[in-house]
């Protein structure tokens, strides 16, 4: 199976497009989605609000903009040479873990704050490919500010970018100020807006909510701490083994890449348990495809990993349908 995509034709494609629609089936069949509240995030509740009427489409929706992720994370693997270059590997890893648990195929906020998120990540890796990074250090502010305004916790990741920052030596004062006035930017556009639209005390209302109710808990099913645990012990194995293979054959700006990646799966860690419900701070299960897919694509003998990825495939899809008979994991 593994062998299979490690390729990037056309019906690797195919595949990865069917198995995300079976992954994300149960959402239609049970017209699970979410429903704005003066409580979610401005451009959330935006979107939503328009199709509010209509379960369907919003988890249309919603899946589409996952589609777009899964090809969007493929593409910042393989342009920063973190995976080869014709490879469906990352885009397969990424569907299983943002589909492993069955509050993951639903309209939530953090689904729509993804792409910018990746985009925020590709912008991170271009400053070495240029000697003028300035140029991308805004762009960086801008692509945070806005999944922020879909996903508060994504607030958090300004402080990722800036320690990333000092990870790459771009320390100086001007560098951190740069992609923090591109974050502060698009707020203040956010709360002029709302200010002369009369929903100011909304929006403050909003961020209060957010801010006062983190509180950092392990309430989860049965099924997903299981699900958690495993997904860990995958992500520790795939660390060690980027660790311990190809060092001579990596290049430093590559392992920054990595490093600052690792430091962005920390963020996401914790971010994790912040606010309820857990499974959907769902940061963490993209940093984990992140890496499983830098892991697969460098193994040779491919046979147990492709069982491992099997197996993991199977629970996952016991763990979306199973519910729907009443049987929970």
């Amino acid at each position: 199976m593994l062998n299979f995509f490690k390729h990037s034709y056309l019906s690797q494609q195919i595949a990865v497009v069917v198995i995300a629609l079976v992954l994300w089936l149960p959402a239609f069949i049970t017209k699970s989605a979410f429903v704005p509240s003066e409580f979610n995030t401005p451009l959330y509740n935006i979107v939503v609000s328009l199709l509010d009427f209509s379960p369907f489409m919003l988890n249309a929706l919603a899946f589409i903009v996952y589609l777009l992720s899964v090809f969007l994370f493929n593409s910042v693997l393989s342009a920063n040479r973190l995976v080869s270059k014709y490879s469906t590997v990352g885009a397969f890893c990424f569907v299983l873990m943002m589909c492993c648990s069955p509050e993951l195929h639903a309209c939530y906020p953090f689904i729509f704050a993804c792409p910018f998120i990746l985009m925020a990540m590709h912008t991170l890796f271009l400053i070495y490919q240029t000697d003028a990074p300035e140029n991308y250090m805004m762009n960086i502010g801008y692509f945070i500010g806005i999944a922020s305004l879909f996903y508060y916790p994504s607030i958090f990741l300004i402080l990722w970018v800036m320690i990333s920052f000092m990870m790459f030596r771009l320390n100086e004062i001007r560098y951190m100020l740069i992609p923090v006035t591109g974050f502060m930017i698009v707020n203040a556009l956010v709360v002029g807006i709302s200010f002369m639209t009369g929903k100011y005390e909304v929006l403050i209302d909003s961020y209060s909510h957010f801010f006062n109710n983190i509180s950092f808990s392990f309430e989860m099913t049965a099924g997903n701490k299981i699900l958690l645990l495993v997904t860990v012990l995958l992500f520790l194995f795939s660390l060690m083994r980027n660790a311990s293979s190809r060092n001579s054959e990596r290049g430093t700006n590559i392992r920054k890449r990595e490093g600052a990646s690792l430091l962005l799966a920390l963020f996401a860690s914790i971010i994790f348990f912040i606010q309820k419900p857990l499974v959907n701070n769902a940061l963490i299960f993209m940093m984990f495809a992140f890496f499983y897919a830098i892991t697969l694509s460098d193994i040779k003998k491919s046979k147990l990993a492709s069982i491992t990825m099997a197996l993991v495939l199977t629970y996952i899809l016991a763990n979306q349908y199973l519910p729907l008979f009443g049987i929970g994991l």
